[in-house]
């Protein structure tokens, strides 16, 4: 949050607090996505990334300053995790490991664009093919469908190995 605070992101509107719940939700999804849910939570990886790109284009953010943004999220992950790598039961992360995390930071990156791009062409059957601003119904919007990702996400963690 701290990158996004630096790049310009501002609490206007409410948005810090979606960035934070965003940024929850994204590494929340990360370790089981690495691991054997993928294929149960791949698609809400890809909502996720969508949505943040939804949520970039309310905001009024050209589609560079959504992946801009995007890029901003993946380096800070990377960063982290090379300060402090997790270890996993047979020791530090391998090289499938780190590749395939890359792959899905690279989709979060693509899917932010999609999302902008989505959430444009929405608008612009909706009015002025510009979002105004983030209405309240945009945010609680945004915020119902990030609880339902994590309401998804918690039933795929509960499943028993």
């Amino acid at each position: 949050m701290q990158d996004l605070r630096l790049r310009g992101a501002s609490d206007r509107d409410g948005v810090e607090e979606l960035l934070e719940y965003f940024l929850e939700l994204l590494l929340e999804l990360l370790p089981p996505l690495l691991g054997r849910h993928r294929d149960q939570l791949e698609p809400l990886w890809t909502q996720t990334s969508e949505l943040f790109g939804s949520l970039a284009a309310n905001r009024g953010l050209a589609a560079g300053e959504a992946v801009e943004e995007a890029q901003i999220l993946r380096e800070a992950i990377l960063r982290l995790l090379y300060q402090d790598p997790p270890l996993a039961p047979t020791g530090p992360m391998g090289l499938r490991e780190v590749l395939r995390l890359n792959r899905v930071l690279d989709e979060f990156v693509t899917y932010t664009s999609v999302g902008h791009t989505d959430a444009l062409f929405f608008a612009l059957f909706q009015g002025s093919g510009v979002p105004e601003r983030l209405s309240d119904d945009v945010r609680y919007e945004l915020r119902s469908q990030l609880e339902s990702i994590r309401a998804s996400l918690d039933e795929v963690r509960a499943v028993p190995r």
